[in-house]
């Protein structure tokens, strides 16, 4: 059983007072920055698994309108030749009820009574080597309908990799800057608690203590306080994430998938008070031993 005991005295370190509080933050903006990291990447993968391999034409309201006859022909053409294409495994003419609870996130649930023009939507799903034939199947599609407007749907999704890049690169220079200002800060407290406890180091020594021996009551005395703070942050972060989770849920189940992390990041997220814990005592341990051969 490993022994965290420190044979310091609990009292007149005054310095180290401030160690759980910051490695409370620590951990509180590690969550933070992990759990958006994850719940962004989640959402992405869903919208990933609903737009890859299909396709969306859009046939304008000027065609559909300018004659009920010859616009249901060229629509029944474009049908024809899309289901005869090898890269096209399926497609579908949306209805007027698909198109309203499609916008119906964004535009309300009476669309369909407003009267606005709306185009006709064709959803077509890709055979799975398809991507390489894109431009031959939308010079096939231009042929028959020149002014149909194809969505691949591959700039706005190629934006949002793109954006959570970012986020990731972003939590993880949080990461970094937070764990820099706790070691820079274990530094300074232990350096401190060094100088208060002059005395009883040299009393430790006295008796035969090595600086291994005074470097260990520090580190052991820091981690239990990291500990503390570990716990504070993770505590509090967890408030936070289901806050935003209730917060979230509010949010029209039409305008985010449905967001699904999985075992890993909630294992992950005890471990960050630990990694914050092992790097104050780690940090604590080395400053100590540092300082005491330059005395000597």
């Amino acid at each position: 059983m490993i022994d965290l005991r420190s044979d310091l005295p609990h009292g007149g370190d005054s310095a180290a007072a401030y160690i759980p509080w910051l490695v409370a933050i620590m951990v509180f903006l590690g969550i933070l920055a992990i759990s958006g990291a994850s719940t962004f990447d989640s959402i992405l993968k869903g919208w990933a698994r609903s737009v890859t391999g299909t396709l969306t034409i859009q046939i304008p309201p000027n065609i559909a309108d300018q004659n009920a006859d010859v616009a249901r022909i060229e629509i029944e053409k474009l049908l024809a030749t899309l289901r005869t294409l090898p890269s096209v495994e399926s497609v579908n003419v949306l209805s007027d009820a698909d198109i309203d609870r499609l916008l119906a996130p964004w535009l309300g649930e009476d669309i369909g009574s407003s009267g606005i023009p709306m185009p006709i939507l064709l959803d077509v799903t890709l055979a799975d080597d398809a991507s390489q034939n894109l431009d031959n199947l939308r010079r096939k599609i231009q042929e028959v309908l020149p002014d149909t407007v194809i969505d691949d749907h591959r700039r706005w999704f190629e934006h949002l990799i793109a954006l959570a890049e970012g986020l990731r690169i972003l939590a993880l220079f949080v990461s970094i800057v937070v764990t820099a200002a706790l070691s820079f800060t274990i530094i300074y407290a232990t350096r401190a608690s060094l100088a208060e406890f002059r005395d009883i180091i040299a009393v430790f020594h006295f008796i035969g203590a090595r600086d291994g021996y005074v470097a260990g009551q520090f580190a052991k005395r820091t981690f239990l306080a990291a500990g503390k703070g570990s716990t504070w942050g993770f505590v509090t972060g967890g408030v936070a994430l289901f806050a935003i989770g209730w917060l979230a849920n509010n949010v029209e189940s039409g305008f985010l998938p449905e967001v699904a992390l999985g075992v890993t990041f909630w294992l992950t997220l005890p471990m960050i008070g630990l990694i914050a814990a092992t790097i104050a005592m780690v940090t604590a341990y080395l400053t100590v031993i540092g300082t005491l051969r330059n005395m000597m």
